[in-house]
């Protein structure tokens, strides 16, 4: 009679167990998801920012050394000791070209893997957010317009920068060093032919 008793007083098991389970499973997933869509939000938003201020960094210290270059240049008859330090500056400023390249094109490697990260998220099943980055991207690889009805006007279509990001030129990373590197590499056959004429006595 007691062991029946006990019997009875265990408890049933919930039959809509399985579904909370499951429920809060999801919401644990979903917040999960949530946090480290915000993480990479934001390590995205701070790398754009690094990468646009390490590229006026950049240009601001190659249009000073452009700048230096060409004062001295534009002397009458700069001596060997100018003629060496154009030398110098030159060199240094190819060095500062390689540099530049390097350093923007590994804060863009970075950005663009937290994109890939963040549409990864988007495109997840669970994800129930705006789809901000993977609207972007496809501003950017397949040029399509967005469409929203909520908006004013509700189609957003890509302008003509959207279809020529593509090409090498428009690449901060690489089209400024190679501008500035042309011009030291002017500067530095100038300040080379000039030597040359010295040492050998040509006026």
């Amino acid at each position: 009679m007691l062991s029946v008793i006990g019997l009875r007083a265990l408890p049933m098991p919930n039959s809509t167990g399985g579904s909370v389970s499951d429920d809060t499973v999801t919401r644990q997933r979903v917040s999960v998801t949530d946090v480290s869509y915000e993480h990479l939000l934001t390590l995205w938003t701070s790398g754009v920012r690094d990468y646009h201020s390490m590229l006026s960094d950049y240009l601001t210290a190659n249009s000073i050394f452009v700048a230096v270059i060409g004062l001295t240049v534009s002397r009458e008859s700069p001596g060997t000791s100018f003629t060496v330090l154009i030398l110098l500056l030159c060199i240094f400023g190819v060095l500062l070209c390689l540099q530049m390249a390097i350093v923007l094109g590994r804060l863009s490697g970075q950005n663009a893997l937290w994109e890939w990260q963040l549409r990864g998220i988007e495109l997840s099943p669970e994800w129930q957010g705006q789809k901000l980055i993977t609207g972007l991207s496809r501003l950017h690889e397949t040029r399509e317009a967005i469409e929203d009805p909520r908006n004013e006007p509700p189609v957003f279509k890509p302008n003509w920068a959207f279809r020529q990001h593509r090409q090498w030129w428009a690449h901060r990373a690489v089209s400024f060093p190679w501008f500035f590197g042309s011009v030291y590499s002017l500067f530095f056959i100038w300040a080379v032919m000039q030597l040359q004429k010295q040492w050998s006595g040509i006026p």
